[in-house]
């Protein structure tokens, strides 16, 4: 399978847990995590495409994006600090991170590759995929990577055990 291939399979996937039977709680976490670690990392091999952003009728509507938010907001945690300029080592500044928002729009923007995709514009889905991982959504999935890895550090069970073993 190519690069491309192997990405949008990764896409429904995520779409589908976030549009799936989303149950609250700490069991979320990991899938969470595992979805993220694998579309961030391939993302970073979609190849480049020359075109335009697509179909408008293929975005996803606020209304849909909210009912999205909502229903990660069922995740055991949501607010998180983070600089507002993680490359001034000095930023005395810190903002508040949402993890529901962090994931609803990474679903918004996979979600709108699938409708190009689906709707016949693969180069259009490759282009805005590609192009929103670059401008917005890859931020948003590296802050929800880091602070799902700081919360599994910090609950007790087996996992946190483990990593708190090594620390």
């Amino acid at each position: 399978m190519d690069n491309t291939t192997i990405f949008v399979q990764s896409a429904r996937d995520f779409c589908q847990w976030a549009e799936g039977d989303l149950q609250p709680g700490e069991a979320q976490v990991p899938i969470a995590r595992r979805h993220l670690a694998r579309l961030y990392a391939q993302a970073l091999d979609l190849p480049q495409r020359d075109c335009d952003w697509g179909d408008e009728a293929a975005q996803v509507s606020h209304a849909a994006w909210q009912a999205m938010f909502a229903r990660f907001g069922a995740l055991p945690l949501n607010y998180y600090s983070q600089s507002a300029n993680t490359l001034d080592v000095v930023c005395s500044e810190m903002m508040i991170g949402d993890l529901a928002d962090d994931l609803a729009d990474i679903w918004r923007n996979l979600k709108h590759g699938l409708n190009l995709l689906d709707g016949g514009n693969p180069d259009a889905a490759v282009f805005q995929w590609r192009e929103n991982f670059i401008i917005h959504w890859g931020s948003h999935a590296a802050s929800a990577l880091h602070v799902l890895q700081c919360w599994q550090q910090g609950s007790p069970g087996p996992d946190a055990a483990k990593s708190h073993s090594h620390a």
